[in-house]
């Protein structure tokens, strides 16, 4: 098991004692979670890698099912993401932006997409394409990469992890923006001048679009409904933060000025620091 950690996160020393066959790093100078995943997989040693973040909580037979997923024509393979029970509108908002396609209910086979938050891919395959992810881990273009050459990118619903994000409404907007933007401006890197044109006109009528998406997700299930109306306001500010980020990427072709997480960073070294005895 590998953990690339932001060096700001202190009183991690305790942590790496309790776990000693687990390799814990901190990679000095980057800082987000696209360049955490890239550093992490170059550290990994496996055949089959498997990804995630610290705020998902992989259920007890995740690694057996993921293996088991794993095969010929499929050029990688992801899982369904849930949302704890107790989260806030705003966790409930965050997490439609970011999981709606992945929560249940959904069917196995294949998928255009997959998430970093829950995804396995074989080494050989990751191998081939390694270019695109050494110094930053941008999941669209690698996972199109590997599409094209391996097969379908293949969703399992049976390998579950509960996410467990906690941000503020401001955090999570900007964060929804910058990560729009560069969902854009990596989008764009690969297409031809016509269809950057296309993106770039159609983008106005992204935030109907997504939201009318997420919409008929929510109407799929009575628990994914209740969240979906808890969290409708904050979740159109979602929407609409992350739209603008999107069009400016496919007008622009350039990344945020600053791309950042929110930042639940602080709560997580309170309880770090309280479990080790420090302040």
């Amino acid at each position: 098991m590998v953990v690339c950690h932001d060096p700001n996160i202190q009183g991690l020393q305790p942590v790496a004692q309790r776990h000693p066959g687990v390799r814990l790093f901190a990679n000095a100078g980057q800082r987000t979670p696209l360049e955490l995943a890239s550093a992490a997989l170059a550290a990994a040693r496996g055949d089959v890698i498997l990804l995630t973040e610290d705020h998902c909580v992989p259920r007890a037979d995740w690694v057996r099912r993921m293996l088991e997923a794993c095969g010929e024509g499929r050029a990688a393979v992801g899982g369904r993401v849930e949302i704890r029970s107790d989260a806030s509108p705003v966790d409930w908002a965050f997490y439609f932006v970011d999981f709606f396609r992945y929560a249940a209910p959904v069917r196995e086979g294949g998928s255009p997409s997959l998430t970093v938050c829950n995804v396995a891919y074989e080494r050989d395959k990751l191998e081939a394409v390694r270019a695109l992810w050494e110094g930053s881990f941008h999941e669209t273009a690698i996972n199109g990469a590997l599409a094209e050459r391996f097969g379908s990118l293949w969703l399992a619903p049976e390998s579950e992890v509960t996410m467990r994000r906690e941000v503020t409404l401001g955090d999570a907007l900007y964060e929804r923006y910058a990560f729009g933007r560069l969902f854009g401006c990596t989008r764009i890197a690969y297409v031809s001048g016509a269809r950057r044109l296309f993106y770039a006109l159609t983008a106005p009528a992204l935030p109907l679009l997504l939201f009318g998406r997420m919409l008929r997700k929510a109407l799929r299930s009575r628990a994914l409904l209740r969240g979906f109306t808890r969290a409708a306001v904050p979740l159109a500010g979602m929407v609409l933060w992350w739209s603008w980020g999107e069009w400016l990427g496919y007008l622009s072709g350039r990344q945020p000025g600053s791309l950042v997480v929110a930042p639940e960073i602080r709560a997580a070294q309170r309880e770090i620091g309280s479990a080790s005895g420090g302040g």
